[in-house]
């Protein structure tokens, strides 16, 4: 088989999209333009499934995409799975994770319980010797990753790069917060764990985008799109473009640029189809735009962090906040939970999985930055 070049594999598709049944033939023209041999392939289809959240939320990949692409899959011979690790901790978390976002009846009978075969494999690392990675990733011959377009108060932007950060089971993803915890060290972190095993193929999910406080309580914004490409990198890159922000500025894409992980170079992505760059898409309020923000979130991020506060009004008292902090720093007291400022790494984890949307971020002299430079970001 001859060697792809570079542009080849850096190829960006963009397809108009919708959640209704036009979306079969938007997903069998993205797999006709990325001609890969299915037949007999072990292939994992790896959606978002951040938590249990409801299809009309807009937080997982939607299952009208799910089941498209298993259906396209199967007909071209794939040997599919489906599955994802959330979030959340326990074995029983994906199941009910899968049930709730829709996307166990969109698997047609082929989803898995990611979490059911972890194997532990050395990685190289600054800020690890070994992480715990799902053993059906590692088995797959072809990984196909469907992520959604949302923002990140912790990485800015969450697309197919942090998408693959679902390859670590649950819990081992808190101990990846805690070893790397700053917004640059965990970029770095989320590639080295990005490189143990990129996709073969990756669709995202931008017909219904998320913006201001995501990946799972920030607002609604329909944009109408399907964007693919065999490098998530690239895939990314044009993404971050298409919200009107610049590389430099999501740190992970910039650094997977960096690392020669994928062209991240705008200028030098050949993209099919065209798209409107959203120069008013809201950004989180942990976000400081431009250089400034550049150098502030890059030096000065842990005297500059939100810290967690909780909405007394909508919190539940479910503890699930406390349970996933990686460093132990949200207690319960004996209503409501509390974030020790002191022991706080700013990952936003709690804020992440609160099921109520009781966690805003408030705190220190980054709410003055942020007031000050991004007057438009979202409250």
């Amino acid at each position: 088989m001859a060697m792809k070049n570079e542009a080849d594999t850096s190829r960006v598709i963009v397809c108009d999209a919708a959640y209704d049944d036009s979306m079969e033939r938007v997903i069998a023209r993205i797999l006709d333009e990325f001609p890969i041999e299915w037949r007999g392939k072990k292939t994992l289809v790896k959606p978002n499934m951040l938590g249990p959240f409801k299809v009309e939320e807009g937080v997982t990949t939607h299952p009208v995409m799910v089941r498209a692409v298993v259906r396209q899959l199967r007909a071209r011979g794939a040997e599919v799975t489906v599955g994802d690790s959330p979030g959340l901790s326990g074995y029983g978390a994906s199941d009910h994770v899968a049930r709730t976002c829709g996307i166990a009846d969109a698997s047609e009978g082929c989803l898995i319980n990611l979490g059911r075969n972890p194997t532990r494999r050395l990685i190289s690392s600054k800020y690890m010797q070994h992480i715990t990675i799902a053993g059906d990733v590692l088995d797959a011959d072809i990984v196909v990753n469907l992520p959604k377009l949302k923002t990140h108060g912790l990485t800015i932007f969450s697309g197919a790069i942090k998408n693959t950060f679902g390859y670590v089971p649950g819990g081992d993803k808190m101990r990846v917060h805690s070893l790397a915890a700053t917004p640059r060290r965990f970029a770095e972190a989320l590639l080295d764990i990005y490189a143990l095993r990129p996709p073969e193929l990756n669709i995202m999910d931008a017909v219904v985008a998320m913006e201001g406080n995501g990946p799972s309580k920030g607002e609604l914004r329909h944009i109408g799109k399907a964007l693919a490409s065999q490098n998530a990198v690239s895939l990314d890159a044009v993404a971050v473009n298409m919200i009107g922000r610049q590389i430099r500025e999501v740190p992970h894409v910039e650094i997977a640029g960096k690392r020669s992980l994928g062209e991240v170079d705008i200028k030098k992505i050949p993209v099919i189809g065209e798209y409107t760059i959203l120069k008013d898409f809201k950004l989180p309020t942990t976000f400081v735009p431009g250089l400034t923000g550049v150098l502030l979130n890059r030096f000065l991020s842990n005297w500059l962090n939100c810290v967690p506060e909780i909405m007394e009004d909508i919190c539940q008292g479910c503890g699930i906040c406390v349970d996933h902090c990686p460093v132990d720093a949200m207690k319960m007291g004996e209503t409501y939970p509390r974030a020790d400022r002191k022991q706080c790494i700013s990952c936003y984890c709690c804020q992440e999985m609160c099921p109520e949307g009781a966690i805003k971020l408030t705190g220190r002299a980054f709410n003055w930055v942020r007031r000050t430079y991004n007057p438009k970001s979202s409250r």
